[in-house]
């Protein structure tokens, strides 16, 4: 099976560092930062970058004991950290798995098992909090010779200056629509113009996306619909039978909104900029995380557009 790092397209600056690196390992620096948008390769290359640095004979061939034992997820010298889990920095006399001081007493002061070196990736340091970046910083700044760190964040002003300045920051571009049609057809993953240079970025079954981007589709012109519209919102909270794992209300209207914007956007309403605004500002006050926001956030955003359609 293949699982080399030039099957990430589209990421040539990236790909250069890579290689720089994988050419001699002794190189690495202590903390790699994958930084660009979401779905353009940054986890893809961070696996498929490990799978080879650990590899035995150092080409990943998938024949040695570490390359098969990465493919089989149990490679005890690649630790990567949970998705959408905090990142704490752990109890000192009995931390946690995955928190920062586990990492330090149990972890990092042993020699790799298996490979050369001890890869630790986690999959979004924005994830990390203020206390568990403090205690990193002693262990990112004189790591031991045989570990070396990889974050990924999709906006690297998420991160402590006192973190970045350790480390080498590897940025990574939009791809092409092009680019993104070809790649999405080619591994047949579902895919919509308005996902822009990304492949499938969200994290929503493709059933639902439809379902979405239709009802916002048939009622952005028109009040009548528009009321059924937010009135099928607040049903849908409740019963998502196309998402029933892991529906995040926040998340469905996050995506909700970017349905919207691509549907005004393409109209040809006369109010069109200044519903966009409109929109924008519900997108952006959604993150504000205070209780009972969304039912507030919701019912103004319709109020705005059954006044401007």
């Amino acid at each position: 099976m293949s699982f080399k790092i030039d099957e990430i397209l589209g990421q040539e600056t990236a790909l250069n560092y890579i290689e720089k690196y994988i050419s001699d390992i002794e190189k690495i620096p202590p903390l790699l930062i994958f930084h660009g948008p979401n779905s353009v390769g940054k986890l893809s290359l961070a696996e498929r970058f490990a799978y080879q640095v650990l590899c035995e004979n150092g080409t990943g061939c998938n024949i040695c004991g570490s390359c098969k034992s990465f493919m089989n997820h149990s490679h005890p010298d690649f630790i990567q950290f949970p998705f959408s889990t905090k990142v704490a920095i752990g109890d000192d006399k009995n931390p946690e798995e995955f928190t920062i001081r586990w990492l330090q007493n149990k972890r990092l002061n042993y020699k790799p098992h298996l490979s050369k070196k001890r890869l630790i990736l986690i999959p979004d340091a924005s994830l990390i909090n203020d206390e568990a970046e403090s205690a990193l910083l002693k262990s990112l700044e004189e790591p031991p010779s045989h570990t070396r760190f990889i974050f990924i964040i999709d906006d690297i002003k998420k991160l402590r200056q006192t973190i970045t300045s350790r480390a080498v920051l590897i940025p990574f571009q939009s791809l092409s629509i092009k680019l993104v049609k070809s790649i999405s057809e080619k591994n047949e993953i579902y895919s919509e113009d308005f996902f822009g240079g990304s492949i499938f970025p969200y994290e929503i079954p493709p059933e639902a996306i439809q379902m979405i981007r239709s009802k916002v589709e048939s009622s952005i012109s028109d009040s009548i619909e528009l009321i059924k519209l937010e009135e099928w919102i607040y049903v849908y909270k409740n019963n998502h039978p196309e998402w029933e794992e892991d529906f995040d209300f926040t998340e469905f209207l996050e995506f909700f909104s970017i349905c919207l914007i691509n549907s005004y956007s393409k109209s040809e309403l006369k109010n069109k900029d200044i519903i966009l605004e409109k929109i924008f500002e519900f997108k952006k006050d959604l993150h504000k995380k205070i209780p009972g926001l969304d039912n507030f956030l919701i019912s103004e955003l319709f109020f705005n557009l059954m006044n401007l359609v």
